[in-house]
This record gives structure tokens, C-alpha cells and sequence, in this order.
């Protein structure tokens, strides 16, 4: 009788992870430069966002590695916000010179919450100041135990400046997908996910998909959410065209009708995509309160200027998570389960990430001026409190003085944005928080009554209904929709 059996080792996929400068880019170029799978041509590695290395195993035999490259984590995020997985194991890049950071911890989170294994590469170790022990000391008090401890996670020093440690992180790498028992059938129904798409002026909608169970083929017609393809080319990351795609293999996708999501999974059968609402948050659930909160994801160019973001925002916005440096795949990923907005304050922007955010539908607001950012803000925390109708922000006015005329009290404002107009609809506005709702009754500059004062300009209003304004509220003139 034929064995009809297939099942065999599939190549480990592997994700690497890390704070920011901390060598995870330089640490997967050098694993390219040196244990590059056959020859490297056209630099094609740079761009088709994963690789495959070959390594000698304790059997001296060779065994492939695929790596999901930058930004390989954004693709890990959303394979768990979808409830797929890709991932069978993490790299976790952490520099020896500065230990665990802000987005190591945010690594470490998606690491738990994802439940899987990792390995943490202890880079840098050949400059002055490594201090691997104080890396594992610091893993303890987060709650994860390295080996020497006698605990299960591996902590392995590296230098991608000079190799030192590669080959044994390729090593231990191994030896978790021999423990992992990493097996796939290349008979069984095509099973593949896309980690990155693009469109592209040549080539039409493109995506880059790890192929984790069976084998696609040139010519299949495939399904990726609600993107359609009769694969045209495939494309491997050595910038060949090949005919056909077996388990672990990365790979370039020609001939999709649309841009694939990041995360997608592809088959050949039509799926249906997961409701947004079965989505559960990865990082942050945002409370559950009668009144409803602005969700943000805010990055800053120093922790100065990122503190005084901070403090500057009212009672109505719920800080998802904050760092400094430039806005990540990790930001956006964060940001779009919870529908939050991510705030970029005189930080940069990558035009890849501006496109993964279009992509995601997660909106990001831009400026190094902070008052522009917290107008946005402002604005957008308006239409949360009556989220059934639309407000449009006619002019803001600061209260600088209060007169009484009459036994008639006036409001001396000072016009910051905008028109004001006899008849408007207002919200008073105090230490970050609406309080009550008016109109604007009249409008007096020096002895005449006008019927609109524009910014820069003062004069005299009054309001009715009457409310119990102070010194130093704010006006904001708006129109419902």
C-alpha cells in the first residue's frame, strides 16, 4: 500500500521583537548576511518583509529558519486580534547597554496575552556598559524567569555588530521547534497568512503571506478576507518566481482584485471576516462607563513634552498607552481593535505606517504644536457626549472678565478661534469639562450691539438661558448637523 502520509518538520516562523535602536533590524541583517538560504539576489530581502535562513542542527544536518521581518509584529498583532496565528515563536531583542524599555514591556504583554514561547537576545554585548544581568533581573521582576534561574526562558548574549551569539540563538531557535513538535502537511488544504499588502503601480494589489499548512500553487484561485486572487506569480524572498509554495515558505502574491488586509488568512474557500465587535482588545480594554471616553494612543518627542500632552488633556479621554519616539506598527495595532486615535506630537511618521494606519482605519493626528492637538482633541471628545448628532465647532472664546450692566451680567471674552454669533449654541466649558449648555443671547463691542465677533477680537456677551460662568471658561459655538 502507498503512504499517503505528509506530515513532516515545518521551518519554525519566527517574529522579531524589540524596542526601538535596541539592534533588532542590524540582528536580522546579520543573520541575512550569514546564514542566508542559497544566494541572495536583488536585494529582494529588503523588501518582501520575511526570510529564510539556513542552520546546521546537532545532527549536522540543515534545517530552515523563517523570519518574519520588520514590521513582522504588526502582522503577529492582528493574527491574534483575528484569532489565527502565524507566530510560532518570538525573538525578543532587548540591548544590553539599556535593558527592558517601554515598548519591551509592550512586547512582553502581546508576548503573554498571545501565549507564546520566546527567547530573549540579549544584544550589544560587545559595547562598553552590557550588563546581561541586569536584562534578567529585570525579566524576573516583570515575572518571567530565565533558565539560569530555573526558569524556562532563554536568555542568549549577542552582538549583531560582530556575530557573537548568532549561532547559538539559531541553535536554541531549534531547539524550541524541535520541543514544539513543528509539523505541517504540504497535501493538506492551503493554509497561509499575509503579513504585508501594498499596492503597487506595476503589479496591482500585492501581498507578502508565510504559508503555514499545505501547498499554493501558480494558477490557484485563493481567498484572503475579502480579497480575491487567481495567483498570477509567486515570488520567494530570493526575487524568484516559483511555481509552487510548500509549509514556512515566505512569499510574494501576484493577482489579488484588491489589497488583502494585514492578517488575512488565505484558502482556497471564500471566508466570511470576523465582526469587528468579536474583536476583543489586545493591549487595553477601554471601561465600560456611562459616559463615554475618547480612546488615544499618544507618542511625544521626549518624556518632557509627552508629560505636558498628558496633563493637558481632560477627564474625557482615556489614554490607551504613551511612549516617546516615532509612531510604530506596534501604536497602530494597539490602536485599532479599541477604534482609538493615535496622536503624534512633533514625532515622525513612516509612510509605511501612515499606510498600515489607511489600511487599519485608525486615524492619526499630526503636529509639533500642541495647542492644534488638543483643538482636535477637543473637537472630537464634542461629538462623544451626544454621539447621535453631529457637531460642527463654529468658534471657542476665553472668559476674561465678567461685567454688570443693569444688574445684567456680562461675560468679557477674548475670541481664540473661529465666529461667535447672536443665537449660537454654546457649551460652557471649565477645567477640561462641559458643565452647561446655552445660547448667545447678545453681543456687545464698547457701546454697540453687533451680530458676530470673529477670533482675535473682543467684546461683551450674555447668555440665555443664564448660567454661572467664571473667569477663565471656555465658549465653544457650534452647530448640530
Amino acid at each position: 500500500m502507498v503512504n499517503l502520509q505528509t506530515t513532516t518538520f515545518r521551518p519554525p516562523i519566527v517574529t522579531v521583537m524589540g524596542h526601538i535602536d535596541h539592534g533588532k533590524t542590524s540582528l536580522l541583517d546579520k543573520i541575512r548576511s550569514t546564514n542566508i538560504w542559497r544566494k541572495e539576489t536583488g536585494g529582494i530581502t529588503q523588501h518582501i518583509g520575511a526570510y529564510q535562513a539556513v542552520v546546521i542542527d546537532k545532527n549536522k544536518k540543515e534545517k530552515l529558519i523563517t523570519f518574519i521581518d520588520t514590521p513582522g509584529h504588526a502582522a503577529f498583532i492582528n493574527m491574534r486580534a483575528r484569532g489565527a496565528q502565524v507566530t510560532d515563536l518570538v525573538v525578543l531583542v532587548i540591548a544590553a547597554t539599556e535593558g527592558i524599555m517601554a515598548q519591551t514591556k509592550e512586547c512582553l504583554e502581546l508576548i503573554k496575552k498571545a501565549d507564546l514561547p520566546f527567547i530573549v537576545a540579549m544584544n550589544k554585548m560587545d559595547m562598553n556598559g552590557a550588563s546581561p544581568d541586569k536584562i534578567k533581573g529585570q525579566l524576573v521582576e516583570l515575572g518571567y524567569t530565565p533558565e539560569e534561574y530555573g526558569g524556562d526562558v532563554a536568555c542568549i548574549p549577542v552582538s549583531a555588530k560582530n556575530g557573537e551569539g548568532i549561532d547559538e540563538l539559531l541553535e536554541m531557535i531549534l531547539l524550541h521547534a524541535e520541543l514544539l513538535e513543528i509539523k505541517a502537511d504540504s497535501n493538506a488544504s492551503p493554509q497561509a497568512f499575509v503579513i504585508e499588502s501594498k499596492l503597487d503601480k506595476r503589479r496591482g494589489a500585492v501581498a507578502t503571506a508565510v504559508v503555514k499548512q499545505g501547498t499554493l500553487k501558480l494558477g490557484d484561485t485563493i481567498y484572503a478576507g475579502k480579497a480575491q486572487a487567481k495567483i498570477k506569480a509567486m515570488i520567494n524572498y530570493l526575487g524568484e518566481n516559483i511555481k509552487q509554495a510548500t509549509p514556512g515558505t515566505p512569499i510574494e502574491i501576484l493577482g489579488f482584485s484588491q489589497v488583502p488586509s494585514v492578517g488575512a488568512q488565505i484558502t482556497h474557500e471564500p471566508q466570511a471576516e470576523a465582526p469587528k465587535e468579536a474583536v476583543k482588545p489586545i493591549i487595553s480594554v477601554i471601561s465600560q462607563e456611562e459616559t463615554p471616553k475618547l480612546p488615544l494612543v499618544i507618542k511625544a518627542d521626549t518624556e518632557g513634552t509627552l508629560e505636558a500632552v498628558l496633563g493637558s488633556f481632560s477627564d474625557d479621554v482615556q489614554v490607551i498607552s504613551s511612549g516617546v519616539g516615532p509612531i510604530n506598527d506596534t501604536d497602530i495595532f494597539m490602536a485599532e481593535p479599541v477604534r482609538a486615535q493615535v496622536v503624534a506630537f512633533n514625532v515622525s511618521v513612516p509612510k509605511f505606517i501612515k499606510n498600515l494606519a489607511d489600511n487599519q482605519k485608525v486615524k492619526i493626528i499630526e503636529s509639533s504644536i500642541i495647542y492644534e492637538i488638543l483643538e482636535e482633541i477637543e473637537s472630537q471628545v464634542l461629538k462623544l457626549l451626544e454621539p447621535t448628532i453631529d457637531e460642527t465647532i463654529l468658534g471657542e472664546a476665553t472668559i476674561k472678565a465678567e461685567f454688570k450692566i443693569n444688574k445684567v451680567r456680562i461675560a468679557g471674552i477674548n475670541v481664540t478661534k473661529g465666529v461667535l454669533s447672536k443665537g449660537d449654541l454654546t457649551h460652557l466649558k471649565r477645567d477640561g469639562k462641559i458643565i452647561k449648555d446655552t445660547k448667545i443671547e447678545n453681543i456687545q463691542a464698547g457701546k454697540e450691539i453687533i451680530s458676530s465677533i470673529k477670533m482675535g477680537n473682543e467684546c461683551g456677551i450674555t447668555f440665555k438661558p443664564y448660567i454661572d460662568f467664571k473667569i477663565n471658561d471656555v465658549i465653544i459655538s457650534y452647530k448640530k448637523e
